[in-house]
């Protein structure tokens, strides 16, 4: 199968992809679906339960190493609504042909091949769950290694991809976790593990409204003053209750944030 990229390369495939289809009694009507390529190969039937154990053996291994969803495509607003999603998210595009978009049933089976071929592609340059060494498929592996920003920037579009497939709540959540992290790495002097904590932290703010000011609570829990904590803690506390609509939380938890800041610069 050739895969038509409208937005990407067969030659350097980014491990996530938009697929989309016109539907062919009606082109302005469009679906699409999405499919990701995993670091690492899944052993799905670790995780089934016992009684559907025997499917999962007849479906093959349990071997998971990409999967797509929705499993069949779903309506989307348009083709250009498409190419600036791909655009905004560093997705590749696909395009997999004029379809009937009711036929759920085939149109599973045409979304799985196009996954497989991708994955394969994505395996081919090193991108995918395969083996330990797969990952630096060119050149020599230890000077490979050595070339962190290339791998910096494929973890950074996994990150990407998993938070764009989690609710706010749940971000915010993983938020908390990682901002926990992050201040006890900075202020312990684990500046890799800090620097990967933010890294996280910034895709998380990529997929949640603007307003909630992520990139003040960074500052604040990395600026190394007697404070941060509180601080950074506070901008968590009004991303929540943003998220809640509680303005009037959101108003005490600014007021607050004023007078330690306030505070901070009258003694200086």
């Amino acid at each position: 199968m050739t895969l038509e990229y409208h937005i990407g390369d067969s030659a350097s495939p980014k491990g996530h992809a938009l697929i989309y289809f016109r539907d062919g009694a009606n082109p302005e009507r469009v679906g699409a679906a999405y499919v990701v390529t995993l670091p690492i190969s899944v052993d799905i039937s670790k995780y089934v339960p016992p009684f559907l154990a025997g499917q999962v053996e007849q479906l093959g291994s349990g071997d998971m190493s990409s999967f797509s969803f929705p499993p069949a495509p779903e309506p989307v607003p348009s083709e250009s609504w498409l190419r600036e999603t791909a655009v905004s998210r560093s997705d590749d595009l696909l395009f997999g042909g004029a379809v009937d978009l009711d036929d759920i049933t085939s149109l599973m089976a045409v979304v799985a091949d196009i996954s497989g071929e991708y994955a394969e592609q994505c395996e081919k340059v090193g991108i995918g769950a395969a083996d330990p060494d797969a990952a630096w498929p060119r050149g020599n592996k230890a000077d490979d290694r050595e070339s962190s920003g290339s791998t910096d920037t494929k973890v950074a579009d996994v990150n990407d991809v998993m938070y764009s497939m989690m609710s706010e709540p749940d971000l915010l959540t993983e938020l908390t976790t990682l901002m926990g992290r992050f201040q006890y790495e900075s202020s312990g002097g684990d500046t890799a593990g800090a620097l990967e904590s933010e890294t996280k932290i910034r895709s998380i703010a990529k997929h949640v409204p603007e307003n909630r000011r992520i990139d003040l609570m960074i500052e604040a829990a990395a600026d190394g003053r007697s404070d941060s904590a509180k601080r950074a803690q506070l901008y968590l506390d009004r991303a929540f209750a943003m998220y809640r609509e509680d303005y009037t939380r959101v108003h005490v938890i600014e007021e607050e944030i004023k007078a330690i800041v306030d505070s901070q610069s009258s003694a200086s």
